[in-house]
């Protein structure tokens, strides 16, 4: 099956909680990806690591959580590393 991100639902220090298409709620915890990006100062995902510009995080047209400065995630890969919320919708 390929994932999708049908809505944030929100975004707290470096964890967004996605609602994906298989109608789970789960939350990305990307802090361990900003971290090891940060230390070798990339330039793109190491910019994340500012907490204000992270939560300017958008969707896409494909469900795909993105940034001005063009880092984006695959949702296939945020759904296999994320972890579901109680709630389903």
């Amino acid at each position: 099956m390929l994932y999708y991100i049908k809505q944030i639902l929100s975004v707290q220090d470096y964890n967004i909680s996605c609602l994906f298409n298989t109608g789970e709620v789960r939350t990305v915890d990307l802090n361990s990806i900003i971290e090891k990006y940060k230390k070798i100062n990339d330039g793109l995902i190491s910019h994340l690591a500012n907490k204000e510009y992270f939560k300017s995080v958008q969707l896409d047209s494909y469900g795909t959580l993105t940034w001005e400065n063009g880092v984006d995630f695959d949702p296939d890969n945020l759904y296999n590393m994320s972890y579901p919320e109680i709630a389903t919708i």
